[in-house]
């Protein structure tokens, strides 16, 4: 026994101290890190950490009030979630679609979805994909299941997956599949506009591959001789890929091309796609004014719809209505109208902007002029205080010109309607990982020198894994742009330039700037010489 001083024990006193302290200390409730406390400030950090990812790389919310929904996130985070998810419920109880799968699909990002589907198969989520139909159903699944069709053969269906997945990995834009003898069907993919060969399917295999496609596509697998058109969706860690497919009957069996439409990657703004400041400046200019004419004119494969969408990035959709009409839509403008143009349907390019005028619209995107009455068309509506922007295939600028009057527009009308056109190329860009400094021969630093361009930025491709040994990785746009002038105007007008004239000196003009813009770039190390031959050569 120990004393203490006052007296009594120190059993005495501990005693005491926890019949005084016990009922505090024990009663979890009243401490600040109690268990259940910071249970649910875990909680909350975590839905507020998940909101606030989800509004960064929503397109539902415009660039400039992302910050702003960023912050309110971060701090009321749980009651946003809560409002989504109340508001989910009841949109798809009102639809008749209500299904825990597709709940926690829409809402969490297919991460739970994805985990089911990952433990099932023992894949790691970089390597995880779904195909799903243009719907968005689980087509081989939900599909088959709902109908008691016949499933399709595993070793099939994990190929084209496969296929697809290594596709989308590799940055390729258009995956094709095709006879090539009577036992063998190739699989190659178009990375930065040129054809790699990936695999060698035997035909047996290639022709289940190519029924899976289909069938998802929703084509008919019975019909091998006409061409057939379709779409599919594919679900990936990274978000979801959209997919056109094209079949065609060909000599040895049956082919399909199939294009990437992969909005996960994002638009590209007007300042990212090579532009320099001057033309970037006049282009800028352009889509500020309340009407007028913006062409974007270049061959097939030469970046136009991206730097028509770049265009739009530039746009306040909160104060211009916008109306698009796209074959197809290739990326999802959440504040703009969009029409795809549907042949069957009778919905084509002149059809919808006749609706268009009627929709009162401030900005009227086209997605390719193709005939003289939607050239008419587009002209007429830049004349009665509409801004268009629109392609078209030309090879220069002012070929453009000459082309829309091969279209029946009249000279006098094209003067006062078109305000800037744009003529492009793309060429690709060297590696930033394994470019180095290029030898060039006398000749070759001589045509820098030519255009007062200092040819020791000058860079060769050498090759590295993450280009795949080819030295270029990704592509970037050489631009030569047209400000429409009142001297222009003034030949047009006065029929002192021909249409004779108009394509000798378009291809000879496009030429020039189109290859001096690219020689910037050869200097800067972005691009080689080669690559600037390779696309303005056919010039002249």
């Amino acid at each position: 026994m120990i004393s203490v001083a006052g007296g009594g024990t120190v059993e005495g006193v501990f005693a005491q101290g926890v019949e005084f302290y016990g009922p505090d200390v024990l009663d979890t409730s009243r401490l600040l890190f109690g268990p259940f406390k910071i249970l649910g400030l875990i909680v909350w950090i975590y839905l507020c950490m998940y909101c606030a990812q989800r509004v960064e790389f929503s397109p539902l919310i415009d660039r400039r009030y992302k910050p702003l929904a960023t912050a309110a996130c971060l701090l009321i985070g749980p009651f946003i979630f809560f409002v989504l998810v109340v508001a989910d419920t009841a949109v798809k109880l009102q639809d008749g679609t209500l299904g825990a799968d597709h709940i926690l699909s829409h809402l969490f990002g297919g991460a739970f979805v994805r985990r089911r589907h990952l433990s099932a198969r023992g894949r790691p989520q970089e390597d995880f994909i779904q195909l799903l139909d243009s719907a968005g159903h689980d087509y081989f699944g939900d599909t088959l299941a709902r109908n008691e069709g016949q499933p399709p053969d595993q070793e099939a269906l994990e190929l084209t997956r496969r296929l697809i997945l290594d596709g989308i990995r590799r940055r390729a834009s258009d995956i094709l599949i095709d006879p090539k003898s009577s036992g063998v069907y190739t699989v190659r993919y178009r990375i930065d506009g040129f054809l790699q060969l990936a695999q060698e399917v035997d035909v047996n295999t290639c022709k289940a591959v190519v029924n899976c496609v289909k069938a998802i596509a929703g084509m008919d697998i019975s019909e091998r001789r006409r061409a057939l058109d379709g779409a599919f969706m594919a679900r990936i860690a990274d978000g979801d890929v959209h997919f056109r497919v094209a079949s065609a009957g060909v000599l040895g069996g049956e082919k399909l091309s199939i294009r990437v439409l992969n909005q996960a990657t994002g638009m590209l703004g007007l300042n990212e796609i090579g532009l320099s400041e001057d033309s970037y400046r006049q282009i800028r200019a352009a889509i500020d004014l309340p009407q007028g004419m913006i062409l974007v004119c270049g061959p097939t494969g030469s970046g136009k719809t991206t730097t028509l969408y770049a265009m739009l990035t530039e746009v306040d959709f909160y104060t211009r209505n916008v109306v698009t009409v796209e074959d197809p839509i290739e990326y999802v403008l959440p504040h703009a109208s969009q029409i795809e143009v549907n042949p069957k349907a009778n919905i084509t390019f002149a059809n919808s902007l006749r609706s268009i005028l009627r929709q009162d619209p401030d900005i009227i995107c086209i997605g390719e002029i193709r005939d003289g009455e939607t050239a008419q068309m587009a002209v007429q509506s830049a004349h009665t205080g509409h801004l268009v922007l629109a392609t078209l295939h030309s090879s220069s600028n002012l070929a453009t010109l000459a082309r829309l009057m091969d279209l029946g527009v009249r000279p006098l009308v094209l003067a006062s309607a078109l305000s800037v056109v744009i003529s492009q190329r793309l060429v690709r860009r060297l590696c930033e990982h394994c470019k180095e400094p290029a030898e060039l021969t006398h000749e070759q630093a001589e045509v820098l020198v030519r255009v007062g361009l200092n040819p020791a930025g000058a860079c060769r491709p050498v090759g590295c894994g993450r280009c795949n040994d080819t030295g270029f990785y990704g592509r970037v746009a050489i631009v030569d742009v047209l400000h429409v002038d009142d001297a222009l105007r003034a030949q047009l007008t006065t029929g002192r330039l021909s249409l004779a004239n108009l394509k000798n000196e378009g291809d000879t003009k496009g030429r020039s700037h189109l290859r001096k813009e690219g020689l910037i770039k050869v200097a800067a190390g972005i691009t080689t010489l080669e690559e600037v031959y390779r696309v303005t050569t056919h010039l002249g």
